[in-house]
């Protein structure tokens, strides 16, 4: 018996820290029973009940030292592993309802923010979560190299503020416009007020099929405000917009609408902060208002990554409505009933507005300068700063639902070697504006601009394909009309496709050599090389998975893993296959375009390699694409 006293007195001395992290109120209802019974047989029947509810309470938490986190674990995006003294305890998930419920990572330069937040990312894409990010720095940019990305470069992007968004109606968005503009720009109410009469006096006269652009919105005021005393004020701060970018001066720009099931890089790097403040408001209210007109989602969407925060989300320019209105906070706090979760990212905590800090539910706070900065987001009670001037880079105090009070966190590495290469970038930037093509205001027939954004968004559709997604307002005759007339002007081309039912289906692409017109455009145009590469890339890999052939993508094509070890080259480039030979695999297949002779092909690679090369050819197959399908 006094054995078993000895063990209840250390029981009652483990409940004190048991308390912070569990229920008790069942072991302390059978010690309380205990204090009241003599009869010794219920009092050993009572210790040994206290004893086995002890022991399997301690099981549950085997560490109770305070700076022991309690850790719930849950499915979702695994990023990291929480740490205690050092050594990984547990790994760290986010669930998508923490990505829709926002999250913030602080930390100063070179702490590991951007490794942590492209982890994120790249998680949360595999789980099909899409994200936009406005990468102020570059430090995205090997993003962009996902086949389902698509990166625009500062120099690329073109969005038209009066443009609206699908579903909404000029009306509507000439008061969002007028306040995202004056939110941006620093104009008082009476400002907007200006601006928003003489929006509205411009939609309502246009009666082309195009939205009108800014520079048509300064035009109007010119004529018909000059009288006004707001007139100099937004006739100035229009035009000064238009002086220092031409991002914002064009009638039609990227659609957003149809890049919805893409990753979006926008790099930002050229922006001063008005006009970043500016673009970053337009596409967020494109993504609010043109999901305000189709009602809420009960699925999540997107998550957009803010970097360097404070350049647009800057703490000393909270406004007052005096001020102009607070149109970002507004969408930032509403947005995420949409379906849509926010990354913000900066150095300190301070830097950022209060209303972005305050609606995160998940926080990643790594070194900072400031140390008091943090009690702006953390109760007094929690003593930090040990951890965090202990972290290592890549180390952070995490704050989250699922771990209490907090812990130490060490993010994955992203390993981005093989992604820095410029090269690499400037193909895929190339074959990115496929999906961003926008049209200037010209001359040309509204037919030839459809059917030219047609190709740029689908390069992979054969003809009939493009004939089919335009008949509702092009018919068949006008469209083989104008597709003869755009080849003969040499703005498009034309390839042939042999398939394995001997049909030829025929594809198009915009030329890299069209005539002079269409060169402002900023289309991206193809030789018959990269695109036969391009549609390569895009048949084989539909044909694989069709036939539920498991497939590697690689840079020049496709590697099947197997008893048979097989890769599939695309590249029209010789020595590059040349090469490619040089490495061991059981058979390369070589897909060539019709139109090339494959003994042709043959003595070209041997007027490139040496006597040694001719042992690998006898791994190589020169394949038209209809004999790799029917090889498949």
């Amino acid at each position: 018996m006094e054995a078993e006293q000895e063990v209840l007195g250390k029981i009652l001395q483990g409940l004190d820290k048991l308390r912070t992290r569990v229920d008790t109120s069942f072991i302390e209802g059978l010690i309380a029973r205990l204090s009241k019974t003599a009869d010794k047989e219920m009092q050993r029947f009572l210790i040994l009940k206290i004893i086995q509810e002890y022991e399997r309470l301690e099981q549950l938490f085997p560490n109770l030292d305070a700076s022991y986190p309690l850790i719930k674990v849950k499915e979702g995006i695994e990023v990291g592993n929480l740490l205690y003294k050092g050594q990984p305890i547990s790994r760290f998930s986010l669930s998508v309802e923490d990505l829709n419920r926002n999250v913030l990572v602080i930390g100063s330069t070179g702490h590991g923010k951007t490794s942590l937040i492209m982890n994120i990312l790249l998680q949360a894409e595999k789980q099909g979560v899409n994200y936009l990010c406005f990468d102020m720095k570059k430090d995205y940019q090997f993003l962009g190299l996902s086949k389902n990305t698509v990166y625009i470069s500062s120099s690329n992007i073109k969005i038209n503020p009066l443009e609206p968004p699908k579903d909404v109606s000029m009306q509507e968005w000439a008061v969002h416009f007028a306040d995202v503009f004056s939110d941006s720009f620093a104009l008082l109410v009476g400002s907007r007020d200006y601006l928003l009469e003489n929006t509205m006096g411009l939609f309502s006269e246009w009666d082309k099929q195009y939205p009108p652009s800014l520079s048509d919105l300064l035009k109007y005021i010119e004529v018909y405000g000059r009288r006004n005393d707001y007139f100099k004020v937004v006739r100035g701060r229009i035009s000064g917009l238009l002086m220092a970018t031409e991002i914002f001066d064009c009638n039609n720009g990227i659609s957003f609408e149809k890049l919805n099931d893409k990753n979006i890089v926008l790099s930002m790097e050229k922006f001063g902060q008005p006009e970043g403040h500016f673009l970053v408001s337009l596409v967020l209210s494109r993504f609010y208002y043109h999901s305000l007109a189709k009602g809420r989602s009960s699925s999540f969407k997107r998550v957009f990554v803010i970097d360097d925060a404070h350049m647009i989300l800057d703490a000393n320019q909270e406004k007052d409505y005096a001020k102009g209105i607070p149109i970002l906070q507004y969408i930032l706090s509403k947005i995420r009933e949409f379906g849509y979760g926010f990354i913000f990212s900066d150095q300190q905590i301070s830097s950022i507005i209060s209303s972005a800090i305050q609606n995160t539910n998940t926080k990643f706070i790594g070194k900072v300068n400031l140390l008091p900065d943090l009690y702006k987001i953390l109760p007094a009670e929690y003593k930090l700063a040990p951890e965090i001037g202990n972290s290592e880079n890549g180390e952070f105090i995490v704050i989250n639902d699922s771990v209490y009070p907090f812990s130490v966190f060490k993010a994955d590495l992203v390993k981005t070697e093989k992604y820095v290469r410029s090269d690499l970038i400037g193909l895929k930037e190339k074959i990115d504006s496929d999906f961003f093509v926008y049209f200037k205001n010209s001359d040309k027939d509204l037919k030839e601009k459809e059917l030219l954004e047609e190709i740029s968004k689908n390069p992979g559709s054969n003809l009939r394909g493009h004939q089919l997604a335009l008949e509702k307002i092009i018919n068949k005759e006008d469209f083989n009309t104008l597709k003869n007339k755009l080849i003969s002007e040499g703005i498009i081309s034309e390839l042939s496709i042999l398939m394995e039912d001997e049909k030829t289906h025929k594809f198009l692409f915009i030329k890299s050599a069209p005539n002079e017109g269409l060169s402002n455009n900023n289309l991206m145009y193809f030789d018959e090389k990269s695109f036969f590469s391009y549609l390569m890339r895009e048949l084989v890999a539909r044909h694989l998975k069709s036939r539920k052939i498991s497939f590697q993508e690689e840079v020049s094509g496709f590697l099947i893993k197997g008893l048979i070890k097989t890769y599939i080259f695309i590249e029209q480039d010789v020595i590059a296959l040349s090469k490619l030979l040089e490495t061991r695999f059981d058979r390369v297949i070589f897909i060539v375009n019709d139109n090339m002779n494959k003994d042709d092909i043959i003595a070209d690679m041997l007027k490139e390699g040496d006597a040694a090369s001719l042992l690998n050819f006898k791994t190589l197959n020169l394949m038209y694409f209809y004999e790799f399908k029917k090889a498949f």
